[in-house]
């Protein structure tokens, strides 16, 4: 198999009020040999290829630390997803991660610490925290936007350096006392 060939990906992270990260990856790359269209028609050996795909994943989340309010958390590859984006040498790879901090009232902060590296590819990400929340101070690479109170956008161009470290500082909305 001749190697895949990057050209993007994209980052969604959804927030909730009890301060859950789900997280969808989605990776296009360019598969000159049509490896990936070969083999999703053997549901056998696709099966090997996600769950090896999931290791390499989990292996390089495993490398971060990632901090929610000053307690290390361990973001876990829950599935993986191959696609097609209209030929057979389009194709994406969707991994979908989760994780999990202690919200607290007042300011809340996630931070992850990973090695510096040199973006191979534009990389856009998306950060939504849940309505009536607001994003306080943001400390990343690349061109980072607060497109709302609530939402967080970040695009970097291929060759742009990466510094290992990203901080979102943020407030949810107020919890109801219960009845």
């Amino acid at each position: 198999m001749e190697q895949l060939q990057p050209l993007s990906a994209m980052g969604f992270f959804h927030v909730t009020s009890k301060l859950e990260v789900y997280q969808s990856l989605i990776f296009e790359y360019f598969d000159p040999e049509s490896y990936y269209s070969v083999l999703v028609e053997d549901e056998e050996e696709l099966e090997k290829e996600l769950k090896r795909l999931a290791a390499v994943m989990q292996d390089f989340l495993d490398e971060e630390e990632v901090i929610i309010n000053g307690e290390r958390v361990k973001p876990r590859v829950r599935a993986v997803d191959v696609g097609f984006k209209g030929s057979p040498d389009e194709v994406f790879i969707t991994y979908f991660i989760f994780f999990k901090g202690k919200p607290l009232q007042g300011l809340n902060y996630y931070e992850n610490l990973y090695e510096n590296e040199t973006a191979e590819y534009p990389i856009t990400a998306y950060w939504v925290f849940p309505p009536g929340s607001k994003i306080v101070n943001v400390q990343m690479s690349g061109d980072v936007i607060i497109i709302s109170p609530n939402v967080l956008s970040v695009h970097l161009e291929e060759g742009e350096k990466i510094y290992g470290y990203e901080k979102i500082e943020f407030e949810l909305p107020r919890r109801r006392a219960k009845q």
